[in-house]
């Protein structure tokens, strides 16, 4: 996609139409997934509850961007990446308690909750997927999305192991998945905002 067509997508009503609509989506299953990750003791589904406030914040980066220019978009994507470092480190962190304090999740909240969040990030997705090829910004979105729903689905099987098992592991590797795949994704991203940040201030 050329510069040019990466600035009328930006522009696009339709492409601000959607990232506002997942926006308020993402915020809700936020408070919906953490506070059943809290209640059942979940690992996985905490993790997953703070990687949905990280898309919102992402989503919200995406909004203002509109507009912007190719600089300002790559710094955009630049802070998208930092966000998917910290909610990675969190999902380590979240990990880390539920290994010290124990206790198994309850497999079915674990699996139900995480195939309303696999619906909702399937959805955002599909309505997102024209915009995948983009710059930066608009490639962190769909990356951020596209990881997120089979995140969902691993933790829904995740959710059986435990119910089959009747154990805690099942639950703390998909917190482990969901921590690498957005340290990863970070990675990625903070690689290609830096080299659009780079081309953005060569002379033209």
């Amino acid at each position: 996609m050329t510069t040019d067509a990466e600035t009328a997508a930006h522009r696009d009503p339709a492409y601000r139409r959607v990232l506002v609509e997942a926006a308020l989506l993402n915020a809700a299953m936020f408070f919906v997934e953490g506070a059943v990750g809290l209640w059942i003791g979940s690992a996985a589904l905490v993790a997953d509850a703070v990687d949905f406030l990280e898309d919102t914040g992402i989503y919200g980066l995406g909004i203002l961007a509109v507009g912007w220019s190719l600089r300002n978009r790559a710094r955009a994507g630049f802070v998208m990446g930092i966000l998917m470092t910290l909610v990675g480190l969190v999902a380590l962190v979240q990990v880390l308690v539920r290994l010290w304090y124990g206790g198994v999740p309850s497999a079915l909240g674990m699996s139900v909750t995480a195939a309303v969040a696999l619906a909702v990030n399937v959805t955002v997705a599909t309505r997102l997927a024209a915009w995948r090829g983009g710059d930066s910004s608009m490639r962190s979105i769909w990356l951020s999305t596209r990881n997120d729903a089979l995140l969902n689905g691993l933790t829904v099987v995740a959710g059986v192991l435990v119910a089959n098992r009747g154990a805690a592991w099942p639950d703390i590797v998909a917190g482990l998945v969901i921590a690498a795949v957005n340290l990863w994704a970070a990675r990625e991203i903070l690689t290609s905002a830096r080299t659009e940040l780079r081309a953005a201030a060569s002379p033209s």
